[in-house]
């Protein structure tokens, strides 16, 4: 009956549900103590896909108990043998710990969905049908990655069943003395030592087995037992040289030992088979196999997943076996089987049928008497306090064999802790459940039990039962639209099993004085809800089953599978796992299924004449190293291929990987390897799988101007047939135009019959790179084994610039020197500028650097200083090929004006090309112009107006208190503000690093125009822009001019080509020039935090910008007090620079802020940036949106008075009435 007690109280609460103290105050026990959780370094198993070979003896098909002792005696027998697993390969140390890692690795499948969800690499794989749930490994190792290393034997029952067929019923003294002692020898099961700190759990359990035996009047020793373990205890090198640590009993077995302590397949039948020449390939998923009757070959198709290979749509591969061996478990080999049944094998019709659950349950004891530490915890926590959980199960409680009952009323019922990373959502369901639905078997507990719960505690006063049975096994696997099965199995939980062990488990909870809450799927709310009882399994069997004949089952008593319904077999095909087990097994099955397994290879080596070698040892080298960074990517490319003098669309989809990035980068050939297919429909009718592949990037020739991109590649066709690929792809500059974008694009491409360059030519042809299939082709590119995000944008970084360095050697580097005649401009009439003669002031900046003040008098109002953008110089602001240009536009309006040259203007060269950043112009340049204007003038105060670059330079100096607010009137900040939301091309350079990149290779700047003395590097450059320049425009924006071109590369568009007058257009060399690595550095860290930062990338000006409510921080509040000034904030609608998203923002974060101050914006409908200061008709559109703000303030003391909100809407409406008039 569900808990009658209250819902828990405010002490429950899902904060200290979520950080509940876990006790480390105890002393550790001196054995703990000694104990170390050292990272070990353990041998990579598994080799690159472009190792695999074309054919081999034996191909093993996973790697769970089966298929790894298929692959050790095969390859002791002396065969060439290639294991295919669907899984990643996995190490200790890299097993997740914590919830969000974990989720990350879940893979599911569910019955009437056409897709999985999540990696379909990922460790745990979940099966979700109507009324069961399989949960199984997936990995190298299969799942004795995640399962309980449990080594108990069945009862003498299961094996003499007649549903076993008769040679294998006759060969029992075998399997349980030759067979058990080669899986013993292997995987070394222990119980827990004596001599190991004692556990809470075990102590519970002999009290569930003294009550259960009170009851049932049986022996407790008899029932109650130590299960027998793949766990060291101790440290130890095993037989095939892997050093293992001793188990500290971090009870995280389940999600994968990260100790190194637990005797999982990777440490070795595994490592055995690669130490006798086995092959190991993850990440291959087999689809399907099928029989060549031409050669009496197996043909075994698979695809190969890869992070973000998915986004080429890759195709089926091909291998070719004489033997092959499925070992994928129940559900893997099952698919397999009937996927291949649909492209045509003759396979029995009971495969899928009589899959068995093993009779799997699940329950709990809640809030019981005694705390059990009843989840995973930290290794190092362990070590440092001496309390472990102890490994996930250590005793049984066997109910097995009673005298008068069957095998539908045997079960046993295990200690179960389950690892860290579930912490938190067993907690939320054993809390839920204990309040709705849970049993309350100790009722005179209750009040002990409240104040448990009132205080947290009742969840470590809680613990696990995991209990095995023995089902009907009439379940069936059914292939599911996914392509992968699903469980069919109705009513199974309604079972007269699934009854006795709930009451055997509600018994072991009142022995614990504690709520029993059983599978919540089976008898919880979700049960309730679906009115079904759901089965969770770990230990899916059967699919595949045993049988006399295929009218009986799907394979004979050794494992070879049937040919339709009859009793002959497919000659060297075999299924050695689970999935042959007829039964359930009633008992943690890995035991059994090893010795099976050995059995079957015995057989299998006796039918052909094999000799398995079970005395000799081969030792598998391992140095102790970490393995070095890798890198891969995946290419496309398509073209057409002349085949026997007919033309044919080709294409190849191939991965590129080196083992080490590091080698690559240093190697003269920088090698790698290659694995994928080739398409062509005059080799192949379908795909040609690649192997033996090779590649060179950028290996050099004679000299540096000429490198080579090399593929090479066997392929093999599903017809048998072998041809040799060899492409190549010349960089080469031809000419003083060339860039590379051909040569690194276009490969050509000859192909030979046989299996090396020596044969004839069978076709030749052309392959290119489309521009989608490049951009898919940088987002594959990924560093492995290396952990840290930091490291790995390190080496992506680092390979980046080591191309483009190459790059840069072959086809030259960028100008810095400006030339002035450019297509004859040089020398033109200029026109006479309406302004006064200019007063000049050359200023010294603290650190050294000449800047430069230009006052033009024009009367009483301001004064008002302009400052320039990146690139330039203030003469952007004396135009004189348009009509009138700002300066004389505000000279007319008789305004006071200032041009100010900062240390990036281009006005003084060495100091263009110097390295400078806007942190540096914010403390010594803008406060220094502002101190001379106001001492030459008299004035208090000054108006501003900052355009680009200088307006971001001149909130720093604000933000950062290097300029006092109070000496400013006023701000018009032109397309830039404080908030640096980039255009997409900007925010394409960012997210790229390109000016990081830039400052790798050494390039200091960039400049708009081509050094006369550097011809063909110059042409090269401007071949590319204009490229660039091409693709980043559209049509109507493209022209010939290279310095229009340049400045696109180097800051977006500028400008509106039909807001420029011929003449601005064709003197853009006048006014643009270098811009150095630094601010352009500077600016890419501003555009990825889309604010401004320093320029190292800290948030120094504008701190807790992020954060969800960021008014509520002080810091930030502060920082924004500083604009507490009226600022009218401009852009251009078309800003293809800084994106007018940054003065939106800029606006409503003022606004937050500053609510009662005087804040405009304006955006210039068809203008983009550079064009409102510069633009034929910018006089008319734009500068009047911002004059009537400048005049507003024009008088000194005119921001004296305090900003209230009746002054603010004064303001406002005088702008307002100015515009109008």
């Amino acid at each position: 009956m569900p808990s009658r007690r209250p819902a828990m109280g405010h002490n429950s609460s899902t904060e200290q549900l979520l950080f509940e103290d876990e006790n480390h105050n105890e002393t550790a026990p001196p054995s703990a103590k000694k104990s170390k959780v050292d990272k070990k370094y353990f041998p990579q198993l598994s080799l690159p896909l472009s190792h695999i070979e074309s054919q081999y003896d034996v191909v093993v098909i996973g790697s769970g108990y089966g298929g790894s002792i298929a692959a050790s005696r095969s390859a002791r027998a002396g065969q060439k043998v290639c294991v295919l697993e669907r899984g990643k390969e996995w190490r200790p140390g890299d097993f997740p710990e914590r919830e969000t890692e974990t989720i990350g690795e879940i893979q599911m499948t569910h019955n009437n969905q056409k897709s999985v969800y999540g990696d379909p690499t990922g460790l745990f794989d979940l099966i979700v049908s109507p009324d069961v749930t399989v949960l199984q490994g997936c990995g190298l190792g299969g799942t004795s990655l995640i399962n309980a290393n449990v080594a108990l034997e069945c009862e003498p029952k299961i094996f003499e069943d007649e549903v076993w067929p008769k040679e294998f019923r006759d060969d029992i003294t075998n399997l349980n003395t030759v067979d058990k002692s080669h899986v013993e020898q292997m995987l070394q099961p222990v119980t827990y030592p004596e001599n190991h700190p004692d556990l809470p759990k075990q102590q519970a359990m002999r009290k569930v087995a003294t009550h259960l035996a009170d009851i049932e009047d049986l022996n407790v020793d008899r029932i109650l037992k130590k299960t027998p373990l793949y766990v060291n205890f101790e440290e130890r090198t095993n037989k095939v040289g892997i050093t293992q640590p001793s188990c500290v009993g971090c009870s995280n077995c389940c999600s994968g030992c990260n100790v190194g302590a637990k005797n999982t397949l990777d440490m070795n039948y595994l490592p055995d088979a690669k130490a006798h020449g086995a092959h190991i390939f993850t990440r291959v998923e087999v689809r399907a196999i099928e029989k060549d009757e031409s050669s009496g070959e197996w043909c075994i198709h698979y695809i190969h997943h890869l992070p973000g290979g998915d986004r080429f749509k890759l195709k089926e591969q091909l291998v070719r076996a004489k033997v092959v061996i499925l070992g994928a478990g129940a559900l893997g080999s099952t698919n397999i089987l009937l996927q291949s049944k649909q492209r045509g094998l003759d396979l029995s019709d009971n495969l899928g049928k009589h899959f068995s659950t093993n009779g799997d349950s699940l329950g709990f004891s809640f809030n019981g008497e005694d705390s059990t530490r009843p989840v995973g915890r930290n290794p190092k926590h362990v070590v440092a306090d001496g309390k472990p959980p102890g490994p996930c199960i250590t005793t049984v409680i066997d109910m097995r064999g009673r005298p008068g009952r069957d095998l539908k009323e045997s079960y046993v019922i295990e200690d179960g802790t389950p690892p860290r990373c579930t912490k938190l959502p067993l907690k939320l369901t054993l809390k839920t459940e204990g309040n709705w639905s849970s049993e309350d078997v100790s009722p005179l507990e209750n009040k002990k039990q409240l104040v448990r719960q009132f205080k947290g505690t009742d969840f470590k006063h809680s613990m696990s039962f995991l209990a095995m049975s023995n089902d009907s096994g009439q379940g069936e696997l059914k292939l599911g639209d996914s392509g992968r099965v699903w469980v069919d199995y109705q009513g199974v939980g309604s079972g007269r099993n699934f009854e006795e062990i709930h009451g055997g488990m509600r018994k072991a909870t009142e022995a614990l004085k504690g709520d029993y809450i059983p599978n919540p799927l089976w008898g919880g709310m979700l049960a309730k809800l679906r009115n079904t009882k759901g089965v969770i399994t770990v230990h899916p069997l059967g699919g595949c089953g045993m049988g006399e004949t295929g009218a009986q089952g799907v394979v004979n008593h050794m494992g070879e599978v049937f040919n339709g319904n009859t009793g002959e077999i497919h000659e060297g095909l075999f299924v050695v796992d689970g999935a042959i087990m007829p039964r359930s097994l009633g008992v943690n099955p890995s035991l059994s299924i090893a010795m099976i397994a050995e059995r079957n290879m015995r057989l299998l080596a006796e039918k052909y004449g094999w000799n398995i070698d079970y005395e000799s040892w081969k030792v598998l080298e391992t140095n102790n190293k970490p393995l070095p960074p890798g890198i891969r990517f995946t290419e496309r490319m398509v073209g057409k291929l002349s085949v026997d003098n007919t033309m044919h669309h080709a294409e190849f989809t191939v991965t590129i990987e080196s083992q080490d990035v590091r080698s690559m980068i240093k190697d003269k050939q920088h090698s790698a390897s290659i694995y994928g297919t080739v398409e062509c429909a005059g080799l192949s009718a379908e795909p040609l799988t690649v192997s033996r592949g090779y590649f060179e990037l950028f290996s050099k020739s004679s000299d540096d101007d000429h490198r080579q991109m090399i593929y090479k590649m066997l392929l093999s066709s599903h017809e048998g047939n072998q041809y040799y690929f060899i492409g190549k792809k010349v960089v080469h500059k031809d000419s003083a135009l060339e860039i590379g974008l051909g040569d690194t694009t276009t490969l050509f491409v000859t192909v030979y019959h046989g299996d090396n360059e020596h044969g004839d030519v069978k076709a030749t042809g052309k392959l290119i790179i489309k521009l989608g299939d490049f951009m898919k082709q940088l987002r594959t590119l990924e560093i492995f084994n290396c952990g840290g995000i930091i490291e790995k944008f390190k080496l992506k970084t680092r390979f980046i610039a080591w191309f483009a360095g190459v790059m840069w050697k072959v086809y030259g580097g960028v100008s810095t020197n400006r030339v002035d005649d450019i297509d004859g401009a040089a020398g033109r009439e200029k026109r006479p500028l309406r302004l006064p003669e200019p007063d000049m002031h050359l200023l010294t900046t603290e650190d050294g650097k000449q800047l430069r003040l230009r006052r033009y008098h024009g009367g009483p109002n301001g004064p008002i200083v302009l400052m320039h953008g990146m690139g330039v110089s203030s003469d952007g602001y004396l135009m004189d090929t348009i009509d009138t240009n700002l300066t004389e536009y505000l000279v007319e309006k008789e305004f006071d004006v200032w041009l100010f040259d900062n240390r990036n203007s281009i006005y003084d060269e060495s100091n263009a090309m110097s390295q400078s950043d806007l942190d540096e112009g914010a403390k010594y340049d803008i406060p220094l112009a502002i101190d001379t204007i106001l001492q030459v003038t008299d004035k208090k105060d000054v108006q501003v107006f900052a355009h680009c670059a200088s307006s971001v330079m001149f909130f720093a100096s604000l933000l950062a208190g290097y300029l006092d607010k109070d000496k400013i009137r006023c701000i018009v900040a032109s397309q830039a503000t404080f908030c640096t939301v980039p255009s997409a091309t900007n925010k394409m350079k960012s997210t790229l690093k390109l000016p990081q990149i830039l400052h790798k290779l050494g390039v200091e700047g960039l400049s708009a125009y081509t050094d006369e003395m550097a011809k063909l590097r110059g042409k090269a450059l401007n071949q590319f822009v204009e490229n660039f320049a091409d693709a980043a425009l559209k049509v109507e924006e493209q022209c010939d001019n290279s310095v229009c071109h340049r400045v696109t590369f180097m800051y977006g568009q500028l400008y509106n080509h039909s807001n420029l007058n011929n003449q601005t257009h064709d003197t853009l060399h006048e006014q643009f020039g270098y811009g150095n690595a630094s601010i352009f550095r500077h600016l890419s860290y501003c555009f990825s935090h889309e604010h401004i930062v320093s320029r190292s990338g800290k948030k120094i000006y504008l701190p807790d910008f992020n954060k969800t409510k960021p008014t509520e921080s002080e810091r930030y509040v502060a920082q924004l007090r500083k604009l507490d000034i009226p600022i009218f904030f401009l852009s251009g609608a078309k800003n293809k620079s800084f994106d007018p998203e940054s003065t939106r923002r800029a606006l409503d974060r003022c606004t937050a802020i500053n609510p009662a101050q005087h804040y405009e914006r304006a955006v210039i409908p068809d203008y983009g940036h550079f064009d409102c200061l510069i633009g034929q008709n910018a006089a008319v559109d734009v500068w009047p949106r911002f004059i009537e703000f400048l005049q507003v303030y024009a008088d000194q003391g005119s921001c004296a008075v305090p900003i209230t909100p009746v002054t603010n809407l004064a303001r406002r409406f005088a702008v307002r009435i100015n515009s109008a008039t």
